[in-house]
């Protein structure tokens, strides 16, 4: 079996499993399975398209519940662009991780064009991530041993298409986000910055409706987190998709469209 193969069964192994706390990425699967015919008649529904009703989650510590979000509601319309700012702690994170389904709610709904996301199996919640949302992390979650071309293309493998097709979709996105000549390099030959440029190629290769994005510049320095920045606003504006960023910079919030502050588990307009 080839490495790519053997990384293809690897990450599809885990569909249908929520992350650890690390925030590392669930691939999930695109095989059909037998509640595809339901999901896909829900999915017809009108409504916008990501939408957080009286979201609520609490943490048990201390023998203590801790509430983190208190009844949030969201709507994310399709083509808007949304930065979400706020304390370290807050909740920014555990609210990105709602939307995109990585976590589930204390109450509360996370909808997406009428569809309730936590009504569906786990396997199903899973293909719906790999169809509908592309996830850019703070860390980038780079496979080690792949090459650049290969860790964008691994999505595709996982979702059924041949290495050739996966490919196909690849390349052009690590030549417009600058690394035409880093498709041969692993992780470990690329700078921050180009890793976290691979990672955001990765989240776009299957054209996900939604880019879900949890710090993408934190741990860049700042030529490196600008170029970032203005990758992500442009192509989040090229490919007409809506974006959900979660920062501390208040040069890339600047760019959305919408800015947003969590506080106290709520949201309200950022005032920045």
């Amino acid at each position: 079996m080839s490495r790519v193969a053997q990384a293809r069964a690897r990450q599809a192994s885990k569909a249908g499993r929520r992350p650890g706390r690390d925030g590392a990425p669930e691939l999930g699967g695109s095989e059909a399975g037998p509640g595809d015919q339901a999901l896909e008649a829900e999915k017809a529904t009108t409504g916008p398209l990501l939408e957080a009703r009286d979201l609520k989650k609490t943490f048990a510590t201390g023998g203590q519940e801790l509430a983190i979000l208190k009844g949030l509601s969201l709507k994310v319309a399709s083509g808007q662009s949304l930065a979400i700012l706020g304390a370290s702690g807050s909740g920014k994170s555990t609210l990105l991780y709602l939307l995109g389904g990585l976590d589930r709610p204390s109450g509360g709904q996370v909808l997406s064009r009428g569809l309730d996301v936590f009504r569906l199996s786990e396997p199903e919640l899973a293909r719906w991530r790999a169809r509908e949302v592309g996830f850019v992390f703070q860390y980038h979650h780079l496979l080690s041993e792949f090459a650049a071309l290969e860790n964008v293309a691994m999505p595709a493998l996982v979702a059924g298409l041949s290495q050739a097709q996966a490919e196909g979709l690849a390349k052009p996105l690590l030549e417009r986000v600058g690394l035409a000549q880093r498709l041969s390099h692993r992780p470990g030959k690329l700078s921050g910055g180009e890793q976290q440029r691979v990672a955001l190629a990765r989240a776009l290769v299957l054209s996900p409706k939604v880019l879900l994005a949890d710090e993408p510049t934190g741990n860049l320095d700042a030529q490196s987190a600008a170029l970032v920045n203005a990758l992500i606003s442009e192509l989040v504006a090229e490919k007409k998709m809506s974006a959900v960023v979660v920062t501390h910079n208040a040069d890339l919030a600047r760019q959305m469209e919408t800015r947003l502050e969590l506080v106290n588990g709520r949201l309200r307009p950022w005032p920045g």
